[in-house]
């Protein structure tokens, strides 16, 4: 069904949901944009979206229906090569349960990879796996509200494996096997799923739905389903669901990739033509419940460990079925809400740009839903002040209803999007195959036509003609005036004096404040650098593999280049300055997020951020994505090649004359002090909050987090520090993409290439000298938390030397892939105690250490037993090796994933930044181009013996390093076993 969801508007209409209008008198086209819900119905007889409508698909896609009633539809796309990505789509979810279904969706989910007619229960993931698709990058499923999706991705359609693929889908099809067996162990999987989800954020969430829409089937159909129910789960019941929902007429298959059209049909009719319901009668699809119109009330949820956030909503109950038909008018309509919501959002966005702001987060969203509409505003305050934290917010929402959006605001939105929908048409040829079949089964999902970019972009073209502040000013109003009276949510740390009351009297107040002058935007220009005479060429090599130039220039600043055509008209550029922090001592280990916040959250020279936001909206450029890393600050970008030049002129700026002022580095630590409890409301929290303690010591990373010593960090020093790494470090500029050798040539040599020459800084390794494994052998650190009682972590690391010799680490690594394929054989399947146990290879950066892991979500009960299982694994690969079909299944797809990484940008500016990488002690980084040649052929002959020595190296008893994470107070804690760390 529809579901028409207002977002940010260059989101929206980059996602292409816009079409073409016709030429039309502005003040006819103006009158026909009603501020109503426009009403269109679908034909009782169609079958696609575009039936009925005066939209059309885009043109490169085949759809067809074969005849019983099972829709496809196939694109042919080349990049990455021969790759081919399927998804399977049943117009079945949680909404589709009765009351004593719920979970079951999700439930036969799961059985979908338990056994099939065809496919015997635990061979699904390892034929994939032999064919080069791994489980969870390239074999997965979902379940939401809606619909069951089935994704596979392989490398090609030849060999089989098109065939194969489509064979999977026909299994899940209606030859799901649902053995008792199998159902009883998977119970303990989904319950493990389910309690790793359990925590604040799904305990607020259920409340915030049940507050505001108790009687809405949403509200009452969690996809991860009731734990009484899917404990009582049985192979009938579970069929039941199965045999009703699971029909061709309510499914969709989608494929992209390097196919033949022809060919994709004749298969696709070959596999699926047999399939037939199994009932004649169709089954009625559920109500979507209705909103209740109540009264201005509040609610508070007191959650001791999680930040304050206020939450105003307004709902507009609206039975009127509007119909499913995507249609012009609708997406007219649904353009200038989106055209209000992003002005507003940007207004947001400055509140949240001022020097002092009063709010960590401020957010904005219209949402128009089949039970009617809603208008949510969150605000998360930078401390204990949240009734002082609405007046701001409050006042924006007052001065647009009185005042309305000014012309320049909506030219700016229309910008963006215009910028984004321009680069859409120009990129079409190298849109990537898995993001076109995610785009495709969205799109007929939610019974959307899946127009193109360039209808998109005229159809924006016409609403800018006619998107006038009184008409967009009154799309805002709309959402205000009409809808239901403030339904305000609360979530405190502690009780709120007054209750709700107090909480209705807050933004009764924030409402009634005086209304100030609103400030004009200034209009603001960027004013690239001039860093004097452009830099000289001084040496070009040109490498072989990959196919590069390295340019350096003669104040040493080095360029390395290589042209792709990945990505139609855009490169990728990646700076780097040498070294990072590790050229200072490690006395203050919390400076670099600091400065890093202060670097990357204030603008450059006499721009404000907020200015560069407005100055860039019609182009690629921006300001780079940076970071500061222990050998090198990182600075990353991505414009269009016609933006190429002044791309690199802020890059420039933001190295020469960043404003670094205070706010960036505050609203980190306010956010910090408002969120530093929240970790140990979960086993996952706890675990991830300790992590950097558990393993190491010898350096002032691996401390326990302390948050008093992180607040005491000195600004004004890590600040200086930065300075002296942005004036001193040696340059490195990487460029890969679909821009000119000279172009980017001009572009650094007037930029980087014209400044001083630089001596560099060197990097402290005296440092790294000290950092050492703890002890091995001993027994378990636990550590507990005070969420969910269901939940725990059984951890084990088995440790020794790390990345040494770079080559070695590929072998490594496979090992690791192996232990991953028998945790899921044997602690998911087998035993059924782990939604999704997890092992590998981890060589520690910096530190001449590394090791092996194994990692099981389970319950408390359960943490020796898994534990065990984990200790027999190492045991068997000690004492037997691995076989070769588990090197097979490893080193399949992992070749394919090479193949296919080498196809993208990314991956080659990651390989020609490696250059300039220190060969640190235990890392593989600054061997990557060493390595790049030839991985596949050394993949493809790593044999059962290199892998078993690295085993008995390895994987023993007296290596470990044990963790466990269980509730307080839980029988594992008395053992008196280990060392006990409690949460604050």
């Amino acid at each position: 069904m529809i579901k028409h969801f207002i977002v940010r508007t260059a989101s929206f209409f980059c996602c292409s949901l816009l079409i073409a209008l016709p030429v039309v008198p502005q003040l006819a086209a103006a009158q026909a944009i009603s501020q109503t819900r426009p009403i269109a119905a679908t034909p009782a007889n169609a079958v696609w979206p575009w039936d009925g409508s005066d939209l059309k698909p885009e043109a490169w896609t085949t759809f067809g229906v074969l005849p019983n009633g099972m829709r496809y539809a196939i694109r042919p796309n080349k990049l990455p090569e021969k790759q081919v990505s399927l998804r399977f789509r049943i117009d079945a979810g949680s909404r589709h349960e009765r009351d004593d279904q719920r979970g079951f969706a999700h439930f036969i989910e799961h059985m979908a990879f338990n056994g099939s007619t065809n496919i015997p229960e635990g061979e699904l993931t390892k034929t994939m796996e032999r064919l080069g698709a791994s489980f969870g990058s390239h074999v997965n499923a979902h379940v939401n509200y809606s619909e069951t999706q089935y994704k596979l991705d392989i490398p090609s359609a030849d060999e089989g494996r098109l065939e194969t693929a489509l064979g999977i889908f026909r299994e899940t099809a209606d030859r799901l096997l649902f053995k008792e067996d199998a159902v009883k162990r998977e119970i303990g999987v989904v319950i493990s799923e389910m309690n790793d989800g359990e925590g604040p954020g799904r305990r607020v969430s259920r409340q915030i739905a049940q507050f505001l829409g108790p009687k809405e089937r949403a509200t009452m159909r969690e996809p991860i389903g009731v734990r009484e129910i899917v404990e009582g789960a049985t192979a009938a019941k579970l069929r039941e669901f199965y045999d009703t929902w699971y029909r061709p007429e309510r499914a969709v298959l989608v494929i992209t990739g390097d196919v033949d059209v022809a060919a994709t049909q004749a298969l696709i009719s070959k596999t699926f033509s047999d399939w037939q319901a199994k009932s004649p009668v169709k089954p009625t699809d559920p109500d979507y419940g209705f909103l209740i119109k109540e009264p201005m009330r509040a609610k508070i949820i007191v959650e001791p460990e999680q930040p304050y956030v206020a939450l105003i909503t307004r709902l507009r109950p609206d039975p009127t079925d509007y119909g499913d038909l995507d249609t012009r008018q609708k997406r007219q309509w649904s353009g200038l809400q989106g055209l209000a919501q992003g002005v507003f959002s940007r207004r947001l966005q400055r509140l949240q740009l001022v020097d002092n702001p009063v709010t960590l987060s401020v957010g904005y969203l219209q949402q128009v839903t089949k039970t009617g509409d809603t208008v949510s505003l969150y605000v998360v305050p930078r401390d204990k002040g949240w009734a002082e934290a609405l007046k701001p917010v409050a006042i924006e929402v007052r001065q647009a209803l009185q005042t309305g959006f000014t012309a320049e605001e909506i030219a700016e939105e229309i910008a963006g999007g215009r910028q984004m929908l321009e680069r859409a048409i120009t990129e079409v040829s190298t849109r990537r195959t898995t993001a076109l079949s995610s785009f495709l089964i969205a799109s007929l999902g939610s019974d959307t036509v899946p127009t193109s970019a360039a209808d998109n972009l005229a159809l924006l073209n016409e609403i800018a003609e006619i998107a006038t502040p009184e008409l967009v000013s009154q799309a805002f109003a709309r959402w205000w005036t009409q809808s239901g009276e403030p339904q305000i949510v609360l979530i405190a740390k502690e009780a709120v004096t007054g209750g709700e009351a107090a909480v209705l009297k807050a933004w009764e107040e924030a409402m009634a404040t005086p209304l100030p002058e609103r400030d004009a935007v200034t209009k603001a220009v960027f004013k690239p650098l001039n860093p004097g005479p452009a830099g000289k060429v001084a040496k070009v090599q040109e490498l072989t593999y990959p196919k590069a130039k390295i340019v350096t220039f003669d104040n040493g600043v080095r360029l390395s280049y290589m042209h792709t055509d990945y990505t139609k008209d855009r490169a990728q550029i990646r700076i780097g300055l040498n070294a990072g922090y590790l050229a200072f001592p490690p006395d203050d280990p919390h400076w670099p997020g600091f400065a890093s916040a202060s670097w990357s959250g204030d603008g450059i020279g006499d721009l404000t951020l907020d200015q560069t936001i407005s100055v860039f909206a019609n182009r690629t450029t921006s300001l780079a994505s940076v970071r500061i890393d222990p050998d090198t600050l990182e600075m990353y970008a991505s414009p269009a090649s016609a933006d190429f030049l002044e791309q690199m002129q802020v890059m420039l700026s933001q190295v020469l004359e960043p404003r670094l002022g205070p706010r960036a580095a505050a609203v980190r630590r306010d956010g910090l002090k408002q969120s530093w409890d929240s970790y140990n409301q979960t086993a996952d929290g706890v675990f991830n909050f300790y992590f950097p303690t558990l393993f190491l010591t010898g350096h002032p990373e691996y401390r326990e987090p302390d948050l008093d010593s992180i607040l005491k960090s000195d600004d004004a020093k890590g600040k200086q520090l930065l300075k002296r790494l942005l004036a001193e470090g040696k340059i490195h500029i990487v460029v890969v993409g679909d821009v000119g050798y000279d172009q980017v040539v001009d572009a650094v040599s007037r930029t980087f290439g014209a400044l001083p020459a630089r001596k560099g800084l060197a990097l402290d390794l005296t440092q790294l000298a000290s950092i050492r494994l703890l002890p091995t052998g001993g027994p378990p650190r636990v550590l507990t938390h005070k969420g969910p009682k269901e939940q725990a972590i059984v951890y084990v690391t088995w440790t020794g030397v790390g990345n040494v010799d770079p080559f070695e680490a590929e072998r490594k690594r496979i090992l690791g892939d192996i232990i991953q394929l028998r945790l899921t054989d044997k602690v998911r399947e087998a035993a059924g105690k782990s939604y999704s146990p997890s092992g590998g290879w981890s060589g520690r950066s910096y530190a001449n250490v590394g090791g092996y892991y194994a990692s099981a979500n389970v319950t408390p009960d359960q943490v020796k037993q898994v534990e065990a299982i984990m200790d027999e694994i190492a045991a068997d690969l000690v004492r037997d090796g691995v076989t070769q079909d588990e090197i097979n299944r490893v080193v399949e797809p992992d070749v394919k994933s090479i193949e296919r990484s080498r196809q993208n940008n990314s991956y080659w500016s990651f390989v020609l930044s490696d250059l300039d990488t220190p060969r640190l002690p235990g890392s593989a980084s600054g061997f990557f181009l060493d390595r790049e040649p030839g991985r596949e052929a050394r993949l493809k002959a790593i044999t059962r013996d290199e892998l078993h020595a690295i085993a008995k190296r390895y994987l023993l008893p007296q290596n470990t390093i044990r963790v466990q994470v269980v509730p307080e107070g839980s029988a594992v804690t008395q053992t008196g076993e280990g060392s006990q760390t409690k949460p604050k």
